[in-house]
């Protein structure tokens, strides 16, 4: 493998390491010849390319909203056909699933059922709770060698290195604009989608 001396990412081929190093050059070699825009990586690139190749093929009929693609179309359809059969009597607010509707019943009622053993902390539901025992139980065995800050997780690592090398190889296919994390970028795909996903569950807002 190719190693990265500044990151210690690997490679399998010479070329994506150099494609890598421009990260760390600050170089982006790879410019749109409609709006001068520049990348650092290709695929980057390309994707933004579309943006003023292509046009919006797929249209929501609920709510007017246009996709290039069918699979981010698709991922939005499913805002509007979903059936919602569990409904909280306190606030209005409709579920799908019954343990989601059934974790949406704690906030109105303040019930913490999952305690941590460890350290005494209390949860409403049970995946943040067995995040945060996962926090206990591991090592924190990935080390950043910018930093020195150290992770359990080999996820929260890579991304934390990201900060340091800024390399960002999440883009937007509707936007082009690039995003470190891929849970930013879903954030950010709801400035075109539209979508509100999170409901206050004391006044549904």
């Amino acid at each position: 493998p190719y190693t990265c001396q500044q990151c210690g990412r690997s490679f399998t081929q010479l070329g994506n390491l150099k494609v890598h190093m421009n990260v760390h050059a600050g170089e982006k070699p790879y410019t749109c010849q409609q709006c001068g825009r520049s990348f650092c990586h290709k695929g980057n690139l390309n994707y933004h390319v579309r943006i003023h190749t292509r046009e919006s093929l797929f249209t929501c009929q609920q709510c007017g909203i246009s996709f290039t693609e069918k699979r981010s179309f698709n991922r939005h359809i499913i805002i509007h056909t979903r059936e919602k059969h569990f409904t909280c009597q306190h606030c209005g607010k409709s579920f799908d699933q019954h343990e989601n509707f059934k974790a949406h019943m704690r906030f109105h009622s303040g019930e913490k059922s999952y305690m941590c053993t460890q350290c005494g902390k209390n949860f409403s539901q049970k995946g943040p709770f067995q995040y945060h025992m996962r926090l206990h139980s591991e090592e924190k065995s990935y080390t950043c060698p910018q930093c020195g800050k150290s992770f359990s997780q080999k996820r929260h690592f890579t991304d934390h290195i990201r900060i340091h090398t800024g390399e960002k190889p999440f883009p937007c296919q509707q936007c082009g604009k690039s995003f470190n994390r891929k849970g930013t970028l879903n954030r950010h795909m709801r400035v075109h989608t539209g979508e509100k996903p999170f409901t206050c569950g004391h006044c549904g807002k």
